[in-house]
């Protein structure tokens, strides 16, 4: 379950950052006058998609250790959806 959400967190903040980062040294060597509005743009959804990632990290993991997880966890993510929303 760590290493799902690791990866699933880890991806669109590290990309987050690396993009701030380009668009930072665009700007400062006069390529591209980067607007602000793009910076926020950049880092609203990476590190949304980041959040994102600690939530779909936890319901993407199967919790019985007999059983092996999927590559992506698409399967595991719809059986603990239904079973976080059921009624009981």
């Amino acid at each position: 379950m760590m290493g799902r959400i690791v990866v699933f967190l880890g991806t669109p903040l590290d990309l987050g950052v690396a993009i701030l980062k380009i668009l930072d040294v665009l700007k400062d060597r006069n390529v591209w006058d980067v607007s602000l509005w793009v910076m926020f743009l950049t880092t609203f959804v990476t590190f949304g998609a980041s959040a994102l990632g600690i939530a779909y990290g936890s319901l993407s993991t199967n919790l019985d250790p007999t059983k092996t997880n999927s590559l992506f966890g698409l399967k595991e993510a719809k059986e603990n959806w239904v079973e976080m929303w059921k009624d009981e």
